[in-house]
Formats: C-alpha cells, structure tokens, sequence
C-alpha cells in the first residue's frame, strides 16, 4: 500500500494510488464518509482515541537491510495496520515510517471508538503474528514484532500546515500521552491508558501494570495492557456496587407483560421498543425477562438474544448468526471445534433423520467446516440459491423451537443491524402467527436506519398485532427518584441534586454517568454510610463516556444543521432565536 497520509487543503490524499489504496481496504461506504468529512473539515474538538502502533526495534532491523528490502517489509506492516483501522472505521493520521498513527472518534465519531480501537489493535497483533511468521520461513527478518500504545482525551482535529504541505490531524497532548504510552509498552502487546480503560472496562481481559512515569507528565499514569476481549461480553451500564430498582417504566412494562400472556395461550406477535441512546431499553427488557421467566418457571419459557454491533453494518449475516450462536449456546469466541459440536447437537435432538435439511446451511452460515456429506449439500449453491436455504434453515430452526416451547427472541441495537440479516428477518418475521414466537426490536428512532424495514414489517403479517412502546425521559420526579436510590441523594445539598438533574435531562444513563464522574473526581464520596460533597461544585462537565455518545449524534445531521448547532453552543444554553438568526447572517448562512 502506498503512502496513505492526507495532503492539500482539500484533505486530498497525495498520490491517486492512496486513495485507491483506502477504498480497498476500507468498506466502499466507510471510505466514502472518511474523505467526505476530511475535506469539509476546518478544525474541529473532539474526543477520540489515539493509536500508536510500532515497530519494536526498526532502526536495527533498517540497518542491517537493503533499503527497498526494508521499505518492502515496513509497506507490508502498514497494510496490515491500515486494514485493521479502517475495519473499526478509524483514521490512518500518519505512516512515520517505522509506526503507524491513528485515532478514532473524528473526523466520524462514535459512541465506542475506544472499544473499537481497541479490537483494532487486537487485530494488527494477529495480523502482525501471521506477517512475521511468513518473513521469519522467508528468512526476511527472524523476529518481526510491533507494539501499541492507545489513549483518549480531546483534541482538536483539522488540516494543520501550509498550502505547501497539510496533514489532516489530531492537535493535543492526548496524541503525545498515547506515543508515550506505546513506547512503554512490551514488543507484542497493547498497553491503554487509564483514560480508555475506563471507556471499555468489562469488555476486555486486562493485566494492571500500575503506574509509570511518561516524559512531560508531573504525575504517573496508571495503564493496563489489553490480554484479549472476554468471551461473551457485551457493554453494560450502570455504577459498580450502585443499583436502583427500575422507575417511570410501569405502563411499559405492563404492556410487555401482556405478551408474555399471550405466550400462554400459544399467540406470537411482534414488539419493538424504541428509544434513544440511554433511556432504558436493555434495562426494560432485563426486567421483563426476569419476571417472564419466574412466571413460566424453570423450563418453561425459552429466551433468546442477539445484538447487532455499531460497526458490523459490514459484517454479512452479523445479527443472524449472533441469534444462532446463543440459540446452540456457542457465543461469540468460542472455537470452531466447541460450535460445531453444539450446532450438531442441538440439530440431531430437534430434526433426527431430517438434520440434513438444517443443519448444513445453519453450518456453513457460521462458517464452521462441514463434513464431506454435509459440505456437498452447499458447496454447489449459487448466491442467491444459498441464502434461500438459509432462510429456509432458520425458519425451520425457529418454528421448532417455538412448538416445542415458547420463545421469545430479543434483536438489540436493530439501528445498526447488517443488510443480509435484516433480508432474512424480512422473510422469516411471518412465522409468528404459526407458533408461540414472539419477537422484539430494540431500537432507536431512526427511521433512515435500514434496520426500520424490519419494524416496518412486523405491522404488515397477517393476523399478528405489533406492538411499539415508544420511551420518552424520565419525568423530573422519576429522575429525583433515581437519584435518590443510587445515592440517597437527600444527604447532599440541593444544588448539587439540581445539577445533576438539569445535566442528565432525564436521561437514565446520562444520571448514572454524571454519578460516576462525580465519585471518580473525588466530588462525592462515601463517608460513614453516606453520600457526601467532598468540595464545593458549582457546574458539572459532559463525562467522557457521554462525550461519544453526543458527537456520534451530531455527526449524523446534515452539514448545515451541525454547523448551526455548533454556533448555538457557543452562543450559550439559552438565548433568543434573533441572536442566533443574526450571527448565522454574518458567518453567511
């Protein structure tokens, strides 16, 4: 891959082979929206993850090569590196040579870009193991390794230089703390500052390595290094030893609770709760299940759950394969070995001689190697022939289930749900109204997601009635209450209740968040008992775990509307629209 750093005014990238180079190894659409924001993009604050990834011991390596041999080999690195960040739709800032740097949360943020940089890296060090196996049986470099170095913080993000030469970077010490952090980490590894630690904590192994000492820092920093992701895991919320029962949910959850009914007399349907980022989906939908399954009893509800990803969008058959792998019970990082196994078991009891209708398109759906009877089934389809089998498989699969026990299968986050998933949940959403299945969307309200044809479906099958339970914020008494349950909040002072109330706005997550900022500070602690103010606060800043939340958001307007939101923020919280009107006709919008 040629040089891939972004050059010109225009964020153009210098050579034609470079640009060419990032819609290869970028999804088509992923590249599109990459260029697109850094050609528009004047200097922008933002939070983001850095990444730094190098090479362990290059200026050795370079000395004992032929220059082009080296520059052949370090090409080969950056390719790989390039690969794995544009996968989790990062930036590639710069290629330096011996080190790659990239971040991710600009010029697209996202509200997981700490999670993704980090799977990123994980995957340069799987990438990076199998390139130096081939150098070393090439006999090319005996021992080639990298290592990374990640941290968060924000940055301001533009084209910084002159019309003779401009980069498209990220400004800030939050770049520099992440270039020192990787050269303190080991040859082979992935070593975080406690800044992104904190942004993805329960979805990773990590090894604490204490506190080290970085140049141009008065004080230590704490780091981990990331071992692997935890088998399973998804992101979860809420305050480590704080808990709440669940408030201002009441008439939702009774709704839901009809439908369990309904289970008991053998009628599927369909539901969708939709809400945006932060109101209590997963929560309303953890307080269902439980009492669900305490009201069937213990074998007699089955529940089922599959979660699309915010960057799987590209990934084929994401969420229906996510659906199958909990219904054989092989989650996701289980060996092929483990998921073949469990795929043919549950086969062999639900189909018995009729297996081979099922279970060699569910297999190869999961990608796992088919016996030699079994491969000969699939390995003559055609596209289109072998997505029919698919469906086919699926229904199949699903409609036993439910006969044998009525089920309810869970689809989370279908805003961000793949294309070929969502054209088979199409054609098989309709086995509803034939056995005691019932389905759930939980979704936000984007209707322009691709996942909305699936909701959108769900009011057309006959004889089935859909419900959508639309969530709206907390009242301000539901929000004092939740307060009050997490913190026993009447032991702080008033204002200290009002700021965290007027900051969360009703937003569930966004009180559990300012929560956690306020302890982690050291504003609030627990003393004989109680909650205290530790110190006067007088204004409570956005926390780090909303900040991507918020950008990911505005990222998503039109270029026009952002722009205008962006001057409102500077002209205050509150201001009269002729202020703002005035101000848009002078910057001549």
């Amino acid at each position: 891959m040629q040089t891939a750093r972004i050059e010109s005014r225009a964020a153009q990238v210098t050579k034609t082979q470079d640009l060419d180079a990032l819609r290869k190894t970028a999804p088509q659409n992923v590249a599109t929206k990459i260029l697109a924001e850094r050609e528009r993009m004047e200097g922008e604050r933002k939070l983001v993850t850095a990444l730094f990834a190098d090479i362990v011991g290059s200026t050795t390596l370079a000395e004992q090569m032929d220059p082009e041999d080296w520059r052949d080999i370090v090409t080969g690195a950056h390719r790989r590196v390039s690969e794995a960040v544009y996968r989790y739709e990062g930036t590639i800032a710069q290629l330096l040579g011996d080190g790659v740097l990239a971040f991710f949360g600009a010029p697209i943020a996202h509200e997981d870009d700490a999670e993704r940089a980090m799977r990123a890296s994980l995957l340069i060090l799987a990438a990076i193991h199998e390139y130096a196996q081939e150098l070393k049986q090439k006999k090319r470099v005996p021992d080639f390794q990298m290592r990374i170095g990640l941290n968060t913080g924000l940055v301001v993000v533009g084209n910084i230089g002159s019309d003779l030469h401009m980069e498209y970077l990220a400004v800030g010490d939050t770049v520099n703390l992440a270039a020192r952090v990787q050269s303190a980490a080991d040859a082979n590894s992935i070593l975080v500052a406690g800044s992104t630690h904190r942004l993805a904590l329960n979805l990773f192994e990590y090894e604490d390595k204490g506190k080290i000492t970085v140049k141009g820092k008065t004080e230590p920093i704490q780091v981990y290094r990331v071992i692997s992701e935890k088998k399973g895991a998804v992101r979860t919320r809420g305050i480590a030893g704080l808990a709440s029962p669940m408030v201002g949910r009441e008439r939702e959850f009774s709704q839901l609770a009809q439908i369990t009914d309904a289970l008991h007399q053998s009628r599927g349907g369909v539901a969708t709760i939709i809400g945006e980022a932060g109101l209590g989906k997963s929560r309303l939908v953890a307080e269902w299940r439980k009492a669900s399954l305490a009201q069937f009893g213990e074998g007699g509800l089955r529940w089922i759950e599959g979660r699309c990803l915010s960057y799987g969008a590209s990934m084929a058959h994401h969420l229906s394969t996510d659906i199958l792998r909990a219904i054989i019970g092989a989650p996701p990082g289980s060996t092929e070995e483990e998921t073949h196994a469990a795929l043919r078991k549950v086969c062999e009891d639900l189909f018995g001689a009729e297996i081979k209708d099922v279970y060699p398109f569910l297999g190869h759906l999961l990608g796992i190697q088919l016996e030699a009877e079994m491969d000969a089934r699939v390995k003559y389809l055609d596209g289109p022939a072998l997505q029919q089998k698919y469906i086919a498989a699926y229904k199949k699969l699903l409609l036993t289930l439910a006969q044998k026990m009525p089920t309810v299968l869970v689809c989370e986050d279908v805003h961000w749900a793949d294309p070929s998933s969502i054209e088979m949940g199409l054609q098989v959403l309709a086995i509803v109204a034939e056995a005691p299945l019932v389905v759930v969307f939980v979704t936000r309200a984007d209707k322009d997601s691709p996942g909305w044809k699936l909701i959108a479906q769900s009011h057309e099958i006959a004889g089935v009635g859909a419900m959508d339970l639309h969530l709206a914020p907390l009242s301000e008494n539901d929000s004092k209450q939740l307060v009050s349950n997490l913190l026993e909040v009447e032991a702080l002072p008033e204002n200290l209740r009002n700021l965290i109330l007027a900051k969360a706005e009703g937003n569930p997550f966004f009180v559990e968040e300012v929560i956690r900022m306020l302890i982690d500070r050291g504003g609030i602690a627990l003393q004989n008992g109680k909650w205290t103010m530790t110190r006067e606060i007088s204004s409570i800043e956005i926390p780090d775990t909303l900040q991507g939340v918020l950008a990911a958001r505005i990222d998503r307007l039109p270029e026009d509307a952002k722009r205008i939101l962006q001057i409102a923020s500077v002209i205050g919280r509150k201001f009269q629209v002729k202020i703002l009107e005035k101000v848009l006709e002078q910057q001549g919008l």
